[in-house]
């Protein structure tokens, strides 16, 4: 990425639509509180799914086949007009996602016509450009987990080189029940509370949300007189290469991908004064990611926290909405607590948030997520 302060790219709108709130400063005070969006569902269980519980958004209709592109329009025009923007021209839209629109493809398999061009991950930002009336590169990622965090990081790039003046950058994710079966079958939900890095931790929730990032130059942010929320300064990205599902037991492609991030951005291990973990809840993935952390930062360790019990998980959407998430908690010089996490596990021995914490100090953060076939991002977002 550019690193001369005046081309770097930073963040001056953000939307989310989540299980919680659609609101960002109501989402805040949510994840402070402890909140969560996670609960049971009639029509999930009547279905017959093993456990029927998940978070899922309420008030944007049926499970339909365009229910995510709603979502994601919804994210896109709160982050539009939170930056002040009217985008007429040139405006690239990047977006996170790991399946598409998925109540289409269930739909197909239960024998519905349906167009399934119309839903691949690519028919996002067509949605969002379409609605918004722009024109300009689409992009789309579907790197599971680590989705949104790819999205960010390009748009970051494509602003702070030139190719574009503004971008959207983000992820969305409509809930599947495809995705509900396939987690539920592997063993990796819990029947009870997900609880990120706690000794009982069984495993994590599906969820659904949208979260988008506005980016423009700091100096074009300048200019115009708009709010500058953050900065991107750096994405560090690895693979595995180890399991189709599993992380690598001793977190070392996390960790590569945190050493990346961190170099990129010319700082070191002690300049990070917090961590979003990815903690999703499960013993393996939390118990890798712990080992990546204690890798990289050592005796520093900088403050953990994870927010997957609060909202579940997102998946393609779960790194866009954390970064917005990080950003306030860069704004509001607070760190919010990891939902559900009463007994930390000895084996992962980090400094974990449990209550909302304000830090003495908090400039440099990173927004960690891990997906299915070791796909490591991490991205380090700077306050302004």
């Amino acid at each position: 990425m550019i690193r001369t302060r005046e081309k770097a790219a930073v963040v001056t709108g953000m939307g989310v639509v989540t299980p919680l709130s659609n609101n960002l400063e109501r989402l805040w005070l949510h994840l402070l509180a402890g909140d969560t969006a996670v609960r049971h569902w009639d029509d999930l269980a009547a279905e017959g799914y093993r456990i029927p519980l998940a978070a899922r958004v309420e008030g944007f209709g049926g499970d339909d086949a365009f229910r995510g592109s709603r979502l994601a329009v919804a994210a896109a025009r709160q982050a539009v007009a939170h930056a002040g923007l009217q985008p007429m021209g040139t405006l690239a839209v990047l977006v996170g996602t790991t399946m598409g629109e998925s109540a289409a493809f269930e739909g197909a398999a239960a024998g519905v016509t349906t167009d399934l061009t119309q839903a691949s991950a690519q028919s996002f930002p067509r949605a969002i450009q379409q609605a918004l009336g722009t024109t300009g590169p689409l992009r789309a990622y579907a790197t599971a987990c680590a989705a949104g965090n790819y999205a960010i990081g390009a748009a970051a790039q494509m602003v702070s080189s030139g190719q574009v003046d503004y971008a959207l950058a983000g992820g969305v994710e409509p809930f599947s029940r495809i995705a509900l079966a396939g987690f539920s079958r592997s063993r990796a939900m819990s029947g009870e509370l997900c609880r990120p890095f706690d000794r009982r931790r069984m495993g994590m929730q599906l969820g659904e949300a949208a979260g988008f990032l506005l980016l423009e130059r700091q100096q074009d942010a300048l200019a115009r007189g708009a709010p500058i929320l953050a900065a991107i300064g750096a994405l560090g990205l690895s693979c595995d290469a180890y399991h189709p599902t599993a992380p690598t037991p001793d977190g070392s492609g996390m960790a590569r991908a945190m050493e990346l991030a961190i170099r990129h951005a010319d700082l070191s291990p002690q300049d990070i004064h917090w961590i979003c973990a990815h903690g999703s809840g499960t013993r393996a993935s939390d118990a890798a990611e712990a080992q990546a952390i204690q890798r990289v930062f050592g005796e520093h360790r900088p403050p953990v926290s994870a927010i997957k019990g609060a909202l579940g998980h997102s998946m393609g959407a779960a790194t866009a909405v954390e970064a917005v998430v990080t950003i306030l908690a860069l704004r509001h010089r607070c760190l919010p607590p990891t939902t559900h996490l009463c007994e930390p596990d000895p084996d992962c021995p980090l400094d974990m948030v449990v209550t909302a914490r304000q830090p003495e100090r908090i400039t440099h953060v990173l927004n960690c997520g891990y997906g299915f076939g070791g796909l490591n991002s991490a991205l380090l977002l700077e306050a302004r």
